[in-house]
């Protein structure tokens, strides 16, 4: 019985060390070791990645602190499974994952606080939040020249693909992630969520291992082959690293109170992760947010045109940006734009926001002057996030009027 048991044995180990040693040969040894070693991403991964640093130039901008301690001690209340639950409102952040909550109004901070150990100077990661800061960057180009128009065809600035399918697509597929690129979920190591996010050299991935399988704006498709591209995009249009175009565009003015980082792929290839990887300070990560809500001014300068702010955040009235039949976004009766999913909110007018996995949030409404970013380590046991911050939104706005 025990020869049975280590022939066994031993054919699985062979079996595994050839399916290893095939995967390597097929991707490469740096991306199964990082599937291996790293497993499922987490908020980790900030200091797993190499990275380009992103400087804050030193003036420091501050919001005005304003704290309503009756925030804290809210009798709160938020639904799980469909079920109603009710907590005091520090216990049901902490108790749900979250490291860092911020609620703005009016350029007031009514409320900060971290938890699960995390502080003000800890550094989070966006995860998917920074595919909405790749739609700023692609409003700067288009402001600065680099870009003529959204309406552009990929080929115009990636040459790659003149004469192929993916010369039909435009930026703004992109941006709308209907371009109808291939994309399968899951599948562990042969998917492409893994391979979007672990692969060490996600240029060459995005230009040579995709194809086109549906026609553009037919079909919404959540997918990281489309970050990806605008970010090759950028940065041959530029003729900049995407990170350093931000930096010069965005985030050197804005007042960050620490430097930040965007994750790059590997020092060799050192493309930014478009898709997940910009890394800062919750409190900085709401001066992004403050940005937005103003129309694309700071202070008393234009950083991005408000054209380009009202036409990526919205849905142009009576327009479909998807068809989200059975999709998630109608489930929850969102719309997506250029990078950014929107909302109705309880007085008719419309929120919109950044999301990332794990819980990432940076939440704008306009007609409440009104910002909230959530950083977590886990979405907890919500059922939506954004149903909170529309909530928190309306209570204080209500409490404060």
């Amino acid at each position: 019985m025990k020869k049975y048991l280590l022939r066994g044995v031993l054919v699985l180990i062979t079996v595994i060390i050839m399916i290893t040693g095939s995967s390597m040969l097929i991707y490469s040894p740096e991306y199964i070791m990082r599937i291996i070693c790293w497993g499922e991403s987490d908020i980790r991964d900030v200091n797993r990645f190499p990275y380009r640093e992103l400087k804050s130039d030193g003036d420091i901008f501050y919001f005005e602190k304003a704290l309503n301690e009756d925030i804290q001690h809210w009798d709160f209340k938020y639904t799980y499974k469909e079920k109603e639950e009710v907590k005091n409102f520090d216990d049901f952040l902490s108790d749900n994952g979250t490291t860092g909550f911020i609620i703005i109004q009016n350029d007031k901070i009514l409320y900060e606080e971290y938890f699960n150990g995390y502080q003000r100077d800890s550094l989070n990661t966006s995860f998917s939040m920074a595919k909405s800061i790749d739609s700023l960057l692609i409003g700067c180009a288009i402001d600065d020249g680099y870009i003529e128009s959204e309406k552009d065809s990929l080929a115009t600035y990636i040459h790659e693909f003149k004469g192929t399918d993916f010369e039909k697509l435009t930026i703004e597929d992109l941006l709308k992630m209907n371009a109808g690129i291939q994309y399968e979920e899951d599948k562990l190591w042969l998917g492409d969520d893994a391979k979007t996010y672990y692969m060490p050299d996600l240029r060459k991935l995005a230009l040579k291992e995709t194809k086109v399988v549906e026609e553009p704006k037919s079909k919404f498709h959540y997918n990281n082959y489309h970050p990806l591209l605008l970010g090759i995009i950028i940065e041959r249009a530029t003729n900049m690293y995407v990170s350093d175009y931000f930096s010069k565009k965005i985030w050197s003015r804005i007042g960050a109170e620490f430097d930040a980082s965007w994750s790059i792929d590997s020092q060799k290839s050192g493309f930014e992760k478009m898709e997940s990887g910009i890394n800062a300070r919750t409190i900085d990560f709401a001066k992004l947010g403050r940005l937005v809500l103003n129309s694309g001014m700071w202070n008393n300068e234009r950083l991005i045109s408000e054209e380009w702010i009202k036409k990526s955040t919205v849905v142009d009235v009576g327009e479909d940006s998807h068809d989200a039949k059975g999709d998630w976004l109608e489930k929850y009766d969102l719309n997506y734009q250029y990078m950014w999913y929107s909302q109705t909110n309880s007085i008719g007018s419309i929120d919109y926001f950044a999301a990332g996995k794990y819980g990432q949030y940076l939440y704008i409404s306009p007609d409440n002057g009104m910002i909230i970013v959530r950083n977590g380590k886990s979405n907890g046991e919500v059922d939506s996030w954004f149903e909170v911050f529309k909530s928190i939104s309306d209570g204080v706005t209500t409490r404060t009027n």
